[in-house]
């Protein structure tokens, strides 16, 4: 009898030798142990991992800049309203606060940076680096939420741009994104319009926009738009030109005068894109305007538009 009850407290004391007396249930790091990562589901804070807690059914950590989320908030804002720039420039600050107050950069503003960027993508830099960004979001947020899936709705927008989808694959951030060529609307699609500020009520007048939309006309103006688009990546080429129609009086009385068309000279950009197809546009269409038998005088700044 004696010999089975020491056989009883030995089993007890190796029982609890082989026990954590550390993993108790009040202690959070066991608690937390094997829980759900930042952005996947929860019904409770005990249900994330350390230093997250629940929030919409979601573990999301509650180490943020406030002044870094208003600007990220700001930067949804601007690009919501079109100011694809403006709203880059506040997700820039926002990373700059996150950056100057130490704590690390939450997934949701980068891949809100990521989306602005891809939203600019007519600035191949920024295509480039969205592309970078809305990858660095996927591998940092679990398959299946709504982060990732709108990471890859904004990653196929860039696909015009360029985007590799092979670069995706990888397990970490890849050297360059935009690999492939970028595509381009068919030229053979393309319109040209011509508008007149202030507008002309001259009949004449008519006959610019009739010579702007003759082929031959066409064919040189959709050229520039051209050059523009491989530059740029724009879709829309629109450039001003000041247009002036005078009748200057014959020096003899037995002679009639005649009506003369000038262009103002060109406004002083500079070099780039911007000002190469303004000295495109100009040098197709001066000699076409020129050369139109105009029998009125007007004044005015047209705006000639290739999209």
């Amino acid at each position: 009898m004696r010999g089975a009850l020491l056989a009883v407290v030995a089993f007890a004391l190796a029982l609890a030798a082989s026990c954590d007396s550390r993993a108790k249930a009040s202690d959070p790091a066991a608690a937390r142990a094997g829980k759900s990562k930042e952005f996947e589901t929860c019904s409770a804070s005990i249900d994330c991992a350390e230093n997250l807690r629940c929030f919409d059914h979601a573990c999301r950590r509650t180490a943020r800049s406030p002044v870094g989320d208003y600007f990220a908030a700001l930067g949804k804002q601007l690009e919501k309203a079109g100011d694809i720039e403006g709203a880059i420039d506040a997700y820039n600050r926002a990373l700059g606060h996150y950056d100057s107050e130490k704590i690390a950069l939450p997934p949701d503003v980068d891949c809100g940076y990521g989306a602005a960027l891809a939203a600019g993508k007519a600035k191949k830099e920024h295509a480039e680096l969205g592309a970078r960004v809305l990858h660095r979001c996927m591998l940092a947020v679990p398959v299946g939420s709504r982060l990732r899936e709108q990471a890859l709705t904004d990653l196929a927008t860039l696909s015009d741009a360029g985007l590799d989808p092979l670069a995706l694959g990888k397990n970490g951030l890849a050297d360059v994104y935009l690999t492939r060529a970028a595509a381009k609307p068919a030229t053979d699609k393309l319109t040209v319009t011509v508008a007149a500020n202030p507008p002309v009520t001259a009949k004449t007048y008519q006959l610019i926009p009739d010579k702007l939309a003759e082929p031959d006309m066409k064919n040189a103006l959709v050229a520039c738009w051209d050059a523009y688009n491989a530059a740029t990546h724009k879709d829309t080429l629109a450039v001003s030109v000041g247009v002036k129609s005078a009748y200057i009086p014959s020096e003899y009385e037995d002679e009639s005068g005649v009506f003369t068309t000038k262009l103002d000279p060109p406004v002083t950009m500079p070099a780039g894109p911007d000002a190469n197809a303004d000295a495109c546009v100009r040098a197709a269409v001066e000699p076409a305007l020129k050369g139109l038998a105009l029998k009125d005088a007007f004044t005015t700044k047209l705006t000639i538009t290739v999209k």
